[in-house]
């Protein structure tokens, strides 16, 4: 960082100075011409230095003013909300779709598209010329929880009895919500936040001696968009069909499939063109199952032992941050409901008690997202499981959805193709802040 290399010159002139100020002292006597005219060349450095720190700093100050200012969905006024949320109440998926195949402008949907459109120009995001675009608040609320009526099934009441419900696949739990993540909504542009990577420093000296500079250190968090997408292929006669049916349907597929990948990311990522996520982050805290002091000791993972949960915490703990839930998946909590705390303690002194929704006095979140199939020696079944605070894991988005609508490629076979675009992005504001352990054979 800039002011970090000028504090570092800083310390380097004054430093020349006493040294120039102690020989002159030392041999009485006073400042040869060339000594003078180092002198002013120090001093006058040493004012510039000044001049150009204030000014980094002061814009350090407004850049970390704008971030925290930055547009998030939510920041409207109440009467701007209502009007918007009354809009995508109305808004057809169905009517989108014909839109998109056919050409035509109109109604709330052409609205929402103009709106969504202005929202991607913000965001810097280029979309296609064909598409039809649809805004935030249509899918906004729909992704941040799962749920519904009937419970995880958007819209199911709806559907008319004569068409038939579709009996949709079970699906996995969305968590992360629940935990507290930071949302970075509507962005415009690539997102960076400065972070200090060193803790304010002191020194202990003596009475006159010179304090030795302890120039803080400058990192950053980056954000940029990266593109999810979810394909469906619809048959033509459901396009025919209600605008209840095929809204609830295709709404609450695309919703379910972005709304799981994106969860996924969040937990472990890493894959090609996925953003990190917890598990695949280098710089976390790494715990090892079974109460191992290193990875080398179970060379193929270990069963779960109460050590295992006590050794996450401890690393946040002693990473100076504080843990605020744990999360893992089934397999796992099953067995922490089946291993005893102590071999030699009382029966059915379990690490997680039947029925309890807290594992060491922390609330404990469970899905089937967290991977059972990581690898370590000639294992490829384990699980993960995590400790931390979940508002260091940060989510952000830019503008809303784009829809591309196919009513050629599958003409034949009857089928419209569909694909739904959106730009998010998933980093970890503070990687210390999670111990995670890779290694749990359950």
């Amino acid at each position: 960082m800039k002011i970090k290399a000028l504090h570092e010159e800083k310390g380097r002139l004054i430093e020349e100075l006493n040294t120039l100020q102690t020989s002159i002292n030392a041999e009485q006597r006073s400042m040869t011409d060339t000594e003078k005219t180092r002198f002013n060349e120090i001093d006058a450095r040493l004012d510039s230095i000044g001049s150009e720190v204030e000014v980094l700093e002061k814009l350090q100050k407004r850049a970390a003013e704008k971030i925290a200012s930055a547009p998030v969905y939510g920041a409207a006024s109440t009467s701007d909300k209502n009007e918007r949320n009354e809009m995508a109440n109305k808004y057809s998926f169905k009517r989108a779709v014909e839109m998109a195949a056919t050409g035509r402008r109109e109604g709330i949907e052409f609205e929402m598209h103009q709106e969504a459109a202005a929202e991607f120009q913000r965001a810097g995001v280029s979309v296609a010329a064909h598409s039809v675009l649809l805004p935030s608040d249509v899918f906004k609320r729909d992704m941040t929880a799962t749920g519904g009526s009937p419970a995880g099934v958007e819209g199911g009441y709806n559907i008319q009895t004569n068409v038939g419900g579709i009996i949709d696949v079970l699906l996995p739990a969305t968590v992360l919500n629940g935990l507290g993540v930071t949302r970075f909504d509507n962005l415009t542009g690539n997102l960076d936040l400065p972070q200090a990577s060193t803790q304010p420093a002191a020194g202990w000296n003596t009475e006159n001696g010179t304090a030795t500079e302890k120039s803080p250190a400058f990192g950053k968090v980056s954000f940029s968009p990266k593109r999810l997408a979810a394909f469906i292929q619809v048959s033509n006669q459901l396009l025919r069909q209600s605008s209840n049916s095929i809204d609830a349907y295709v709404r609450q597929y695309l919703i379910n499939a972005m709304a799981q990948e994106l969860e996924k990311a969040a937990i472990k990522g890493g894959g090609t063109n996925e953003p990190t996520g917890i598990i695949g982050n280098s710089n976390v805290n790494v715990i090892f199952a079974g109460g191992a002091a290193s990875n080398s000791t179970n060379a193929n993972g270990a069963a779960v032992v109460w050590a295992d949960v006590v050794n996450a915490m401890k690393a946040v703990e002693n990473s100076n941050a504080m843990g605020q839930a744990y999360l893992t998946n089934p397999l796992v909590k099953a067995a922490l409901q089946t291993t005893a705390r102590q071999a030699s303690g009382v029966e059915g002194n379990f690490i997680l008690q039947s029925g309890a929704g807290e594992l060491n006095g922390y609330p404990l979140a469970v899905t089937t997202n967290v991977p059972s199939n990581l690898s370590k020696g000639t294992s490829s079944t384990l699980s993960g499981m995590i400790f931390g605070d979940f508002s260091k894991l940060a989510i952000a988005s830019w503008g809303g959805m784009e829809l591309t609508v196919d009513p050629f490629s599958g003409a034949t076979a009857g089928l419209t193709n569909m694909v739904l675009n959106s730009y998010m992005d998933v980093n970890l504001l503070q990687p210390k802040a999670f111990a995670v352990c890779k290694d749990i054979v359950a």
